[in-house]
């Protein structure tokens, strides 16, 4: 078993993915403080989503998957609030609790992800979710799916089941559920199903859109006024 890493944390209402940027902008007097300590150590910190409570003010329970956050840039801002950009690095999942105040400090368990390399098992599922991904960034940036809209994506089994996770609109406990799967491939494919589901969502809306802009029903009180 991997040693126990302690850790503090960021409760959030986001669900971060490995190798997935993750924008903040931190002004809560608690989280400056543990970004000021982070920044002297080694600039990492995990983020979890919250099961309950809020992101500001009170306590925040969280969900036990999360992911460690790297920092990669900060701006200090006037009013002593701080931009700060992080990219994702590796899930972990919190054996306890150690610390609540100022902010939450866990000991955690860092997950590698399980992918076994079988090309025979993993290229049909590659290739489809790349291709349903492809014309779901098109339909939410291009309602009619045009292809004068160029996406650009990744072939890697695990930074395109990421980047599903990161792209995908829709409730964060089922980007949540993504997380915390292990195996790559089948990470990929829940992201796939999930895919298909909004892609078929966004589809019936477009063409309800198209019949309702269409379609201009009669009034009875409209009146029709004759020039002859």
């Amino acid at each position: 078993m991997e040693p126990l890493v302690t850790l503090p944390l960021f409760p959030l209402h986001a669900v971060l993915f490995p190798g997935m940027p993750l924008p903040l902008h931190v002004f809560e007097e608690r989280y400056r403080q543990m970004m000021r300590m982070v920044l002297e150590q080694d600039r990492q910190f995990g983020v979890v989503l919250i099961r309950e409570g809020k992101e500001v003010g009170g306590p925040a329970v969280p969900y036990q998957w999360g992911t460690l956050a790297r920092i990669t840039a900060l701006q200090n801002l006037p009013d002593g609030s701080m931009n700060l950009w992080t990219v994702g690095e590796q899930r972990f999942r919190i054996v306890e609790i150690i610390q609540n105040e100022p902010f939450m400090v866990a000991k955690v368990l860092l997950l590698p992800d399980v992918y076994d390399g079988c090309e025979q098992r993993t290229l049909p599922v590659v290739h489809r979710a790349t291709d349903r991904l492809e014309q779901y960034v098109r339909l939410l940036f291009s309602p009619e799916g045009g292809k004068h809209f160029v996406v650009e994506l990744p072939h890697n089994p695990r930074i395109l089941a990421n980047t599903i996770g990161a792209i995908l609109q829709v409730p964060l406990i089922q980007k949540q559920k993504l997380l915390e799967i292990d195996d790559v491939v089948q990470r990929l494919e829940a992201g796939l199903m999930l895919l298909e589901e909004e892609i078929d969502r966004l589809l019936l809306k477009a063409a309800e859109k198209s019949v309702a802009t269409a379609v201009h029903p009669f009034r009875p009180e409209e009146k029709v006024v004759s020039r002859n």
